[in-house]
């Protein structure tokens, strides 16, 4: 019997919480949380829970050491790279470590998303209890494998040949007996197993070579059926070419031409789809808005310059939509009239596209704060904003948090009139 049979066997009675870890066959696991000082980097408290049944809690290390004998796995939330650096270090130590943070983003990627918020730290009789946070981390190692299980089989197979040999996730697929697919068939499985959701003619095998986590990342956000579902910001730090890889899946035109790009890249389909039209307007008889839209869509840097009225905001409005839906992606518009993107957001708003939001000094806090909320939360694919909120924390942080996959300076005569005022402020005030 492998050992995730026998924690299935597990006996979970939600009134008492050490019977959770009593097993007809008790398991040679255990899960543990580290609780260290902000400024002096030191070990305050320990907590582990055995499969047995068995709590530890105390700072002794040593101790704890002599708790975990005859214990084959170590689980805990980011124990990879926190707990097990201040508990072992650099030293070798015989147990399999199964990280529960690492595989969370891949195994729930879509809204609404898995509640891994540690809601006890708001409860003081509660606050900083390592052993609590190793029940969390017990229940979410639970869903995590729950959730293995209901995964097709090619998608087991596609992950654990991407993720093998990797130290943040290698415990995890140990633990969950995953077998990994053919090498040479591996590209092969991916383009059968998300048909229609990737370009037919992406080169799936250079991609394996270089950046198979970051694929395991990207194929699980393009996986969802809610165009709103992010990769959470602590992913694309650690794992920045994500972005680069879900576009080169998703974005990046094929010259031969599939399915999939002749439908979700094309961008009269898409004119269509969004804003009603079948054609493009144009200005003396020019294309300009639709040479605009596909240079845009292509990845192009562009300065465009319409006549009033020349339909200029569907230039950046159109690709910002499509990339929403594909990159699940947020376009930062930086524009100097508050008026101008309230209109605009307005003006979406009545032709039933909810993706953009504005954040701006007329704002009340309340709308503020859940303006800022739904970007985050991934509800916005635009994000109108005045030039001087760049220097605003906040919006640094909401754009740390997204994917931005493109900033238009709207008015552009106008916000580099007003960049040129604030810097020649600044430093006469310095």
């Amino acid at each position: 019997m492998s050992l995730w049979d026998k924690i299935k066997n597990t006996i979970r009675d939600a009134g008492n919480m050490t019977a959770k870890f009593v097993s007809r066959d008790a398991s040679r696991c255990a899960f543990i949380d580290v609780e260290v000082g902000l400024n002096d980097h030191r070990i305050h408290d320990i907590g582990a829970l055995r499969c047995d049944g068995a709590i530890f809690h105390s700072a002794n290390k040593s101790e704890l050491l002599a708790f975990l004998k005859g214990v084959d796995f170590v689980c805990g939330h980011n124990i990879i790279h926190h707990d097990a650096k201040y508990l072992f270090g650099d030293v070798a130590h015989q147990w399999m470590l199964v990280d529960t943070l690492y595989v969370s983003p891949l195994l729930f990627p879509e809204r609404p998303y898995h509640r891994l918020l540690k809601d006890d730290k708001l409860v003081s009789d509660q606050a900083n209890n390592p052993v609590n946070d190793c029940e969390k981390a017990y229940d979410l190692l639970m869903d995590e494998v729950a959730q293995w299980e209901a995964l097709s089989g090619d998608r087991q197979n596609i992950y654990a040949s991407l993720l093998q040999g990797t130290a943040e996730f290698e415990g995890f697929l140990n633990l969950v007996n995953a077998t990994a697919a053919d090498a040479d068939a591996l590209a092969t499985l991916i383009r059968s197993t998300y048909e229609g959701k990737i370009c037919e003619n992406a080169d799936i095998g250079n991609i394996i070579a270089q950046h198979p986590c970051e694929l395991a990342y990207a194929l699980a956000l393009i996986d969802t059926t809610d165009y709103r579902s992010i990769t959470p910001a602590w992913v694309l730090r650690n794992y920045p070419n994500v972005e680069n890889v879900v576009r080169r899946l998703r974005h990046t035109i094929c010259p031969q031409g599939c399915n999939y790009c002749n439908k979700y890249l094309d961008i009269h389909y898409n004119l269509k789809q969004y804003f009603g039209y079948d054609q493009f307007r144009t200005y003396e008889g020019e294309p300009l808005q639709e040479r605009s839209v596909q240079a845009a869509v292509e990845g192009k840097s562009l300065l465009a310059i319409f006549p009033t009225g020349g339909g200029k905001s569907l230039t950046f409005q159109l690709p910002a939509l499509m990339e929403g839906r594909t990159l699940h992606g947020l376009t930062v518009v930086i524009s100097p009239l508050q008026s101008l993107m309230k209109d605009q957001v307005d003006n979406l708003a009545e032709r039933g596209i909810a993706d953009a939001v504005t954040i701006n000094g007329l704002l009340d806090p309340i709308s503020r704060s859940l303006a800022i909320q739904r970007v985050l939360d991934g509800e916005a694919s635009l994000l109108y904003i005045a030039p001087e909120s760049l220097r605003s924390k906040t919006i640094e942080k909401i754009l740390l948090a997204r994917h931005v996959v493109r900033f238009v300076i709207d008015e552009a005569h106008i916000c580099i009139y007003r960049f040129a005022n604030q810097s020649a402020l600044f430093r006469y005030s310095c």
